[in-house]
């Protein structure tokens, strides 16, 4: 299970100036904007969770890919996650060969850029032309049961070899940041286990995202801003689905019957004594 946490000195960085402008990211894939707003209010592990959305996304534009890893690139190194800063720098070097971090931007974010870029361009621009897509053959189950694990799994389509990992991001109810947890490979699936703790009504939330070696992701199955859905419906409360209901009931009957055979055995005729019968619904 994984937690990221921002260092002091990282925030103090960033407050010096990385981000692009708002304006710049309003481009045609709406969770792009979302991102940028919350890169900007240094909420950086929900700008990550947003913008691995992004990426993922079906329709995104060259401009949009480009805005994309550049958030990324940044979001990353605000985290100090240097080996995803470089990735993300280099695929959006790829689709912007002359692109170069302003002069705005806080001279460590920028040396950090300059030699990533020089490294690129040492090893023959790599990332050109783009690979084949990558895809997540999933499905749902349709409810779970109150504290009960959940298994999930996935299977991949990688033509290019992309996949290195796959997480499983979740989380109980729909207002809380998602917790990630790495996947097992078993039997040419890639399987997680949701924990029966965080199985609660009225559902769980989660999606798949395949990651390349550098920790990009390259494909999801569902995503932060459309999630998938388990249902977890709550206890019956109704009086007939309860304990204490069938434990008096059953002793109001025992009662009842021993009555009646008592009030039999005081009848002294030896006529018909009659039947009691009670009926319970």
């Amino acid at each position: 299970m994984t937690r990221l946490s921002v260092p002091i000195v990282t925030l103090a960085v960033v407050l010096v100036g990385v981000a692009p402008s708002a304006a710049r990211a309003q481009e045609g894939n709406p969770l792009i904007a979302v991102g940028q707003e919350q890169y900007d209010d240094l909420r950086f592990e929900e700008a990550l969770q947003t913008m691995s959305a992004a990426l993922v996304r079906a329709g995104n534009t060259e401009q949009d890919l480009a805005t994309i890893y550049r958030l990324l690139a940044f979001t990353y190194l605000a985290l100090g996650r240097e080996e995803e800063a470089a990735g993300a720098y280099r695929k959006l070097l790829a689709i912007r060969q002359d692109y170069s971090p302003g002069s705005d931007v806080a001279p460590r974010f920028r040396e950090f850029f300059a030699r990533v870029g020089e490294q690129w361009e040492a090893e023959g621009r790599p990332g050109l032309p783009p690979p084949a897509p990558v895809g997540i053959l999933h499905r749902s189950p349709p409810q779970a049961d109150r504290g009960e694990a959940i298994e999930l799994s996935a299977e991949i389509e990688d033509p290019s070899g992309r996949v290195a990992s796959v997480v499983l991001a979740y989380r109980q109810g729909s207002d809380d940041v998602f917790t990630r947890l790495d996947t097992r490979f078993a039997d040419g699936r890639y399987v997680a286990t949701i924990p029966g703790d965080d199985v609660s009504p009225p559902l769980v939330e989660y999606y798949f995202e395949g990651l390349d070696a550098t920790g990009l992701p390259v494909a999801s199955r569902g995503d932060v801003a459309a999630p998938l859905r388990v249902a977890v419906p709550a206890p019956s409360s109704s009086i007939f689905a309860q304990w204490w209901f069938w434990v008096g009931a059953g002793a109001l009957v025992a009662g009842a019957v021993v009555a009646g055979i008592l009030l039999a055995g005081q009848d002294g005729g030896g006529a018909d004594q009659g039947t009691l019968i009670i009926n319970v619904r």
